[in-house]
């Protein structure tokens, strides 16, 4: 009689290449999650500063002098109708909260609009 299936050493081959897939494979996986995320991340923040652009356009009586700067919040922005979706986080996955704040700058009549991230704790950095 023929026996039918595999020897132990056959079996223990093929675990071990299996193995060594995946200790090769992983760290692959592993970083370009992570740049994707930060990609994601960054994405975000423009959203974010493009609605703060949006707000500014309706919103021209409350721009800075030049050489000042004012502070608005995410909240503000999803009052004003501009952004209409909670906005998740994908590095922490928490959701971005709405004191979140945006600081919209004029130099030389150049306005600039910048995430204050440090107002997430270091988030994205």
């Amino acid at each position: 009689m023929k026996k039918k299936g595999f020897t132990l050493l056959e079996l223990m081959g093929v675990l071990i290449v299996l193995a060594i897939l995946a200790l090769l494979v992983t760290p692959v996986i592993s970083k370009t999650i992570k740049n994707n995320k930060q990609k994601l991340y960054q994405v975000q923040i423009e959203m974010i500063e493009k609605a703060a652009k949006d707000y500014a356009v309706k919103n021209r009586d409350l721009l800075p002098e030049e050489g000042k700067a004012i502070i608005i919040t995410l909240g503000e922005l999803k009052k004003s109708g501009l952004i209409h979706e909670e906005i998740r986080n994908p590095i922490t996955k928490e959701l971005f909260s709405n004191d979140l704040k945006i600081q919209i700058g004029n130099s030389r009549n150049q306005y600039t609009y910048t995430v204050l991230e440090e107002e997430m704790n270091g988030i994205g950095q």
